[in-house]
């Protein structure tokens, strides 16, 4: 962080705003809230941002104490302070959810992203009652367990050692999670495939579409010039 870019004032948003207001750190706390990541998978993700902004962006959350490095695995991870910016972060792309008119773009989207918006956006009431380890091949590939009311998405196949299985194309996944199509029509049209639990991941896909009724419901007025 330069001096030239801080608030300067004394007030914890703008404190705060100091770090996550630089470009792309808020995109890179995104990759990582989906688990630890390696240098190059992170860029990846993100080429625009290119290697000399990354590893700069790296180096001051690390010194601030968001992120860690592990040992020997070399991995960028959310510290316990890190981890803190779940919800604000996960919340504010709930909110940017309501200023895309246009709706989510199957073809742009990524479905690990969507269900990581999920483990905030959905109450954790409409999960009471629902065990699941689900292994989701939809375009990426990513873990979704629940249990205890919670719902935790992570980068990469679950570790579990019989996982329910869930594949589909990335524009299925989202028409399930936006309420768009039901699980059984998309079952029986050949475009989804569970092998275990599949009334669990049909209540899951449930919950989804709710919470998604729920974060769009108000429109805001279109952005003009």
């Amino acid at each position: 962080m330069t001096t030239a870019r801080r608030y300067g004032q004394a007030c914890p948003l703008a404190t705060a705003m100091d770090v996550l207001g630089e470009r792309w750190t808020v995109l890179i706390l995104r990759e990582l809230l989906l688990g630890p990541k390696r240098f190059t998978e992170i860029l990846r993700r993100m080429p625009s941002i290119g290697p000399n902004r990354l590893t700069d962006r790296l180096r001051t959350l690390s010194t601030i104490g968001v992120v860690s490095k592990t040992e020997p695995a070399q991995e960028y991870v959310l510290t316990d302070f890190g981890g803190e910016l779940r919800v604000p972060v996960i919340s504010l792309g709930l909110w940017g959810l309501g200023l895309m008119s246009d709706g989510v773009d199957p073809s742009a989207a990524r479905t690990d992203m969507v269900a990581l918006c999920m483990t905030v956006a959905v109450a954790p009431s409409r999960l009471n009652g629902l065990a699941l380890e689900c292994d989701v091949d939809a375009g990426e590939r990513f873990s979704m367990t629940v249990g205890d009311g919670t719902l935790r998405v992570r980068s990469g196949p679950s570790p579990a050692s019989s996982p329910t299985t869930v594949a589909c194309d990335a524009g299925t996944f989202i028409a399930l999670s936006l309420g768009q199509e039901e699980p059984s029509a998309a079952t029986e049209a050949g475009r989804l495939e569970v092998d275990g639990d599949a009334e669990a991941v049909s209540h899951l896909f449930e919950a989804f579409a709710e919470a998604t009724r729920r974060h769009t419901a108000v429109q805001p007025a279109p952005l003009t010039a």
